[in-house]
């Protein structure tokens, strides 16, 4: 009898710790670190690992059930962008950390992921310790603009009945912050990783049909956004422009007619006394000639009075001027000679489509174009002036937006290079190439536009970097 008493006993009991064992638990996690990590459960018997969350980024919160006693591994993960784990090639001869947690209590457990992936166990309680974040389900954030009208719901309807109570309005206002960025943050990082992959691969595409794009010498010009008329002050003349990229910090037009005969003729003339091989920026703040810029340039100074206009009527002043001109209608930035490059004339000639080093200029950007701020006194813009058309080639290529120009003699194709209103560069819609002369001459005339030059820090103070030669050793 005794011992059928303890048999049911040990029964019971038995029955009763496996019950507990197999008591579900809601696990509560917020990664506040800033590594990308994922979740695996460990295997009681054999310790074998089993992933049940992966690709958990930074400032992300999420949910799972367990149970109790279960342990997980939460490993590190490389940052994609990187590679790098914690910023540092290896830890302790291994490149990412693992740590563990166990599941101790019920019904419910929180765990915060920190940095270093410490990890810290909390209870989560059932008092209105966040008045915002309580009723909105975290598990998922998969529509961020509906977590932010929700937080931004709670936070009106609570400061609408606090009574001026200055510490509860801080503590809703910290927690407002919190809201949206627990909703927001993790979408938009995912919407910045989408759209640089977009990126990479639109700029292998365009960087691919470069080549195709110059050797269709028949290719006619992209069509244009916008077309409008300008009439120039200088001379009175009313001038088609074709928009063909209007974007803030990068803008692609062609001016019909911007350059008269004479006004050619006269640069060309002057040029002639000092013709020289192309060179380029060496990317140490010198120049160099490269085959990448194959041409013979020279480089022109225009003469104006002390008042800014031509001097005597000069041609290759006005056409200067011109360019000044057209620049201030479209950025409105209060530009003017003074202190800027010289205008360079530029010519290239076709030896036949067999020529495996035909003149060209390949695909570039003439200032920064990385997005970053403009670094002041470097340039900002440019005007290509086509003064002589080869017959087969030479077209100027913007592989990256998408717009091919196959000029007229007289034309001038601007672009610039910055927002005006914010100073940031463009980001690569301006890169272009000069496609290969392969048949006649090409004879065009640049003018490259700084911003932050005047007569007394004048563009020649700059190296290729655009640094001050004073600062720079030079």
């Amino acid at each position: 009898m005794i011992m059928k008493f303890w048999i049911a006993y040990l029964l019971n009991l038995a029955v009763a710790v496996v019950g507990v064992l197999n008591q579900e638990v809601t696990l509560l996690f917020r990664n506040e670190s800033d590594e990308y990590i994922s979740i695996h459960w460990v295997n009681p018997r054999t310790q074998a690992t089993a992933l049940i969350k992966g690709d958990i980024k930074p400032n992300l919160t999420f949910t799972f059930n367990s149970f109790l006693t279960h342990q997980f591994e939460v490993w590190q993960l490389p940052d994609p962008d990187s590679g790098l784990c914690g910023g540092e090639e290896k830890v302790n001869g291994q490149s990412c950390k693992i740590n563990y947690f166990q599941v101790t209590e019920s019904p419910d457990q929180g765990f915060i992921i920190k940095k270093g992936i410490e990890i810290e166990t909390v209870k989560p309680t059932n008092d209105k310790t966040n008045l915002l974040l309580d009723d909105i389900d975290l598990r998922i954030v998969e529509d961020p603009m509906h977590i932010l009208t929700q937080c931004k719901e709670r936070a009106t309807k609570l400061f609408q009945n606090i009574d001026g109570d200055e510490k509860m309005m801080q503590k809703i206002n910290d927690e407002l912050h919190d809201c949206i960025t627990v909703g927001l943050a993790p979408q938009i990082k995912a919407s910045k990783d989408e759209v640089d992959f977009e990126r990479t691969l639109r700029l292998e595409a365009s960087n691919i049909a470069e080549n195709f794009t110059c050797v269709n010498v028949g290719l006619e010009s992209s069509p244009d956004v916008a077309t409008e008329e300008w009439t120039s002050s200088q001379d009175n003349v009313t001038r088609t422009v074709h928009k063909k990229l209007d974007r803030p910090a990068s803008r692609i037009h062609v001016v019909e007619n911007f350059a008269s005969l004479s006004e050619c003729e006269a640069m060309e003339i002057e040029a002639e006394k000092d013709l020289h091989i192309a060179s380029t920026a060496d990317g140490k703040g010198g120049t160099k000639i490269s085959l990448g810029r194959k041409a013979m340039q020279a480089g022109i100074s225009p003469l104006f009075t002390a008042e800014g206009d031509p001097l005597d009527g000069n041609l290759i002043a006005t056409l200067s001027g011109r360019v000044y001109e057209y620049v201030n209608h479209v950025l409105d930035m209060n530009i003017s000679h003074h202190g800027q490059e010289p205008l360079m004339s530029i010519q290239y000639s076709g030896r036949g489509k067999h020529d495996i080093e035909p003149d060209r200029y390949t695909p570039h950007c003439d200032g920064r174009c990385t997005g970053e701020n403009h670094v002041y006194g470097g340039r900002m813009a440019t005007t290509v002036i086509y003064c002589t058309i080869p017959d087969k080639g030479g077209s100027t290529n913007f592989q990256n937006s998408n717009v091919h120009v196959k000029a007229n003699a007289g034309s001038a194709v601007f672009f610039s290079y910055i927002d005006p209103t914010t100073n940031e560069t463009d980001n690569g819609l301006t890169q272009h190439s000069g496609c290969p002369v392969y048949e006649g001459e090409k004879k065009i005339i640049t003018q490259w536009v700084r911003y932050g030059v005047d007569t007394a820090t004048p563009h020649s103070a700059f190296n290729t970097l655009t640094v001050l030669r004073s600062e720079d050793g030079e």
